[in-house]
């Protein structure tokens, strides 16, 4: 989500809420903490999906008018202690707690779904899986009988660490469209329009896919010439596919994201794969 600041277009952060009560990964929050994000809320989208959230602060309550869906809202105090759970709201009404200092929003039954309960304890933390495996390590400690299952979860979610992803374009509205909407799947993105640091910023980044703008000839040569000289998984896009690069599948630039995802996990798959077979981790 973009966000307009002081002359530019800044992007709305993210974070992993965790429920500390019960050890789980409750879902990726937009950070609403300021007046254009908090009034916006969630008007204008068509759904909310699983897993995602939007937490409104300060908010001791809400509305869902204009809103095209219901959702469920969980009021929190400074302490992101829930408070009270407002299940399955639907549009045009509104939801209050005097003591609330935060609302959190999150698709109708998520709350359910996810085991939340009032006096539950939530937590904001950076998306990167050390935090995960510390949270849910943390859990395992107060409660032996979950030990095992928890080192399980935590050695799977080692090796499905966040997909870190190399944008090069000279496109600077494109470089920023792609840093904010692969961050939202839980991407690790960088994005540059200098063509002779991919190299650099691959060995930097540790880079497992990286994504070309092939709508300029000089910048693309370049930096497909550099990734050669390193492992990982290339997707190239362009304002005109098919046309920019002979013999290579291009991209629409800006076709359907999801296309764009799909490329970009499936590359990042194949580097994987052959990082495995090549002992690399």
């Amino acid at each position: 989500m973009l966000e307009k600041g002081k002359g530019a277009l800044a992007l709305v952060a993210t974070k992993l809420i965790f429920n500390l009560t019960n050890g789980r990964c409750l879902c990726v929050g937009e950070l609403a903490d300021r007046p254009l994000p908090r009034m916006r809320g969630l008007i204008g989208r068509r759904g909310l999906p699983a897993g995602e959230g939007l937490l409104l602060r300060p908010a001791p309550s809400i509305h869902t008018a204009f809103m095209r869906f219901s959702i469920d809202a969980l009021f929190l105090d400074r302490d992101l202690r829930v408070l009270e759970i407002v299940e399955d709201l639907a549009p045009w009404r509104i939801a209050s707690e005097r003591r609330a200092r935060a609302v959190l929003e999150l698709a109708a039954g998520e709350s359910a779904r996810c085991g939340v309960q009032v006096g539950d304890r939530l937590a904001l933390r950076d998306r990167n899986v050390e935090n995960v495996i510390r949270l849910r390590t943390a859990h395992a400690e107060d409660h032996p009988e979950e030990r095992a299952a928890v080192s399980t979860q935590s050695r799977a979610l080692a090796r499905l660490r966040p997909l870190r992803v190399l944008v090069v374009s000279h496109d600077g509205h494109f470089r920023t469209v792609m840093s904010m909407l692969l961050g939202r799947r839980n991407c690790s993105v960088t994005a540059t329009a200098n063509a002779s640091r991919v190299a650099e910023l691959m060995t930097q980044e540790d880079a497992d896919v990286v994504v070309i703008d092939a709508s300029q000839l000089l910048l693309a040569a370049s930096a497909t010439a550099q990734v050669g000289a390193r492992p990982a998984g290339v997707v190239l896009v362009a304002d005109e596919p098919g046309t920019a690069l002979e013999k290579t599948q291009l991209l629409a630039k800006w076709g359907p994201f999801e296309d764009l995802v799909a490329a970009i996990e499936a590359a990042g798959h194949a580097h994987a794969t052959e990082g495995q077979n090549g002992d690399r981790v």
